[in-house]
């Protein structure tokens, strides 16, 4: 009997044609990979735009002056007393973030519907494709917005809304420049600050094309939950998505090494020293950022500019260095993507100072300046 062949691929042939499907894939795969963080960094940067158009919007609606970074719930100062006394001490109703300003129509609508902070509708803009989920989570947030292992600052309760919830976008990608965006210290001695802080009109920045405004966060919240020194390693891990962040650090004295500008020492007075040629602190440098920042390193940083993503690109090294790019807004509302190297030299992108910081009000008047 004649046998005849069915017609097929041989084992040999099969495993050309693997090998080579294969082949393809290992040079294809990493072609893709780029080409998707490409188009992850150009949609981050559109959102930062669009956040810059939205803080034109609101310089335009309120003489020219930026928003707070941030500042508790129910904030009251009361100036009938000498000193005077700002309130409440904790944001056990919630943190007022910047976010929140640009979001709402306009300052009475912030707290008018919290619902809006507790899902994703209208909060685009403040996302990146490229960090988990879009963003960080709040700081206080209901259990199922939060991360895993993240602890709330104060925790919220939901009867039969909540309290203390963040009033901030829900994912949040970006952070603001403090020397520019205060903190919420206005009063000395409150929670121990030394210097207080002011608002600050955009009129003051003499070169907006080479001011940072904003930029992102690294993908980690958990390295914004260590402070900067070996006390804020501990178990509890609180992230602080509603801080901004800065490039200078104290120096001299007690001030050597300080990241949190509202503890700096006031200079000694009668020995000479000019407070405007002498503040307390330096801009950050090259050398003093950490060359590719995580949780397990964060506790030695040496800079707030740590808390910055490094998020675009392909992981590479330079002297282990870490050279991914970052998308920065400046106060002209135009957007860089560079190395966080970039921002500092050859030229100081960061203020040419603490615009944020009440001048001389760590040696005469604690006065609030407000929009």
């Amino acid at each position: 009997m004649k046998r005849t062949r069915t017609k097929g691929f041989t084992l040999v042939e099969l495993l050309v044609v693997i090998g080579i499907i294969a082949l393809l894939m290992g040079v294809l795969l990493p072609v893709l990979a780029r080409a998707k963080e490409s188009a992850n960094q150009v949609k981050c940067a559109s959102n930062l735009r669009c956040i810059g158009q939205a803080m034109m919007s609101y310089l335009a609606a309120n003489q020219s002056t930026f928003p707070a970074a941030y500042y508790y719930a129910g904030q009251k100062i009361d100036t009938t007393q000498n000193p005077a006394v700002q309130t409440p001490t904790c944001g056990q109703a919630g943190y007022i973030h910047w976010s929140a300003f640009l979001y709402a129509t306009n300052t009475s609508d912030v707290t008018s519907n919290p619902s809006m902070y507790t899902n994703m509708n209208g909060w685009d803009m403040f996302q990146c494709p490229s960090i988990n989920n879009g963003g960080l989570p709040p700081t206080d947030t209901l259990p199922q917005y939060g991360d895993p292992d993240q602890v709330v600052d104060n925790a919220p309760t939901q009867t039969p809304y909540w309290d203390g919830v963040d009033y901030q976008a829900p994912r949040m990608a970006y952070t603001v420049n403090e020397a520019l965006c205060p903190r919420n210290k206005w009063v000395k001695g409150f929670q121990g600050a030394v210097r207080t802080y002011q608002y600050v009109k955009s009129t003051v920045v003499k070169h907006s094309s080479n001011t940072i405004l904003a930029t992102e966060w690294n993908p980690d919240w958990r390295v914004t939950a260590a402070f900067g020194d070996s006390s804020a390693m501990q178990n509890t891990l609180v992230c602080k998505s509603h801080r901004p962040v800065h490039a200078f650090v104290g120096t001299g004295g007690l001030n050597d090494g300080i990241l949190d500008m509202s503890k700096l020492q006031p200079l000694p007075v009668g020995f000479g020293l000019d407070p405007k040629l002498n503040p307390g602190y330096r801009r950050v440098q090259v050398k003093d950022l950490l060359p590719d920042p995580n949780f397990q390193n964060i506790g030695s940083s040496k800079s707030r500019l740590d808390w910055v993503g490094r998020n675009h690109g392909v992981r590479s090294y330079d002297n282990g260095f870490d050279t991914r790019r970052t998308n920065f807004l400046y106060v002209d509302g135009h957007v860089e993507a560079k190395n966080i190297r970039e921002t500092l030299s050859p030229v100081f992108e960061w203020g040419d100072d603490i615009y944020t910081l009440n001048p001389h009000g760590d040696l005469e008047t604690q006065t609030q300046t407000t929009p």
